[in-house]
């Protein structure tokens, strides 16, 4: 059986201040810490969650920037693109027209070339009809003769007289 004796009591006693004395000096300490770091872990956790949201909603923003300056910058092309054609066709129908007048002062310039040339044969072909009839009027003869006269009067003639026109 079980002797309850005062160093029983005494040993309770003890047992009771050791574990007054622990709790007040160690386990107090103690769970302290490990309530001040199980907040400290709860606490980066919670701000870890909130900066992978704020990471989370500065990447959608950042995205949805990107889209946008995607978008613009095609746009810029398609503007470019459409400036770049409409100049194109602009410098086209600019040099189509140039090309038309300079065709036009050509035909005109060409008649006019044509009409004075035109009157200076007219004039030559005049100055040499009447020299050869008058030659002939000097010179009456008969057929043979008349013949030879206009072939002496044809290779006798200049080239100036008859500028380029062949005979």
């Amino acid at each position: 059986m079980i002797d309850l004796n005062s160093t029983f009591f005494i040993q309770i006693l003890n047992f009771i201040v050791l574990m007054l004395f622990l709790k007040h000096f160690a386990w107090g300490p103690l769970l302290k810490v490990m309530k001040d770091r199980s907040d400290k872990i709860a606490n980066n956790i919670k701000s870890a969650d909130e900066d992978r949201a704020q990471a989370a909603e500065m990447k959608k923003e950042y995205e949805t920037k990107l889209a946008a300056a995607r978008t613009r910058a095609q746009e810029i092309v398609q503007e470019a693109s459409a400036r770049a054609d409409q100049e194109t066709r602009s410098r086209k129908d600019a040099t189509t027209q140039e090309c038309e007048q300079m065709k036009e002062q050509a035909r005109a310039q060409i008649q006019v070339d044509f009409e004075e040339a035109s009157k200076k044969m007219k004039g030559q072909v005049v100055s040499l009809s009447l020299l050869a009839a008058e030659k002939l009027l000097a010179e009456k003869m008969d057929e043979k003769a008349d013949a030879q006269f206009v072939s002496r009067f044809i290779d006798g003639l200049s080239k100036e007289k008859l500028g380029d026109l062949s005979c």
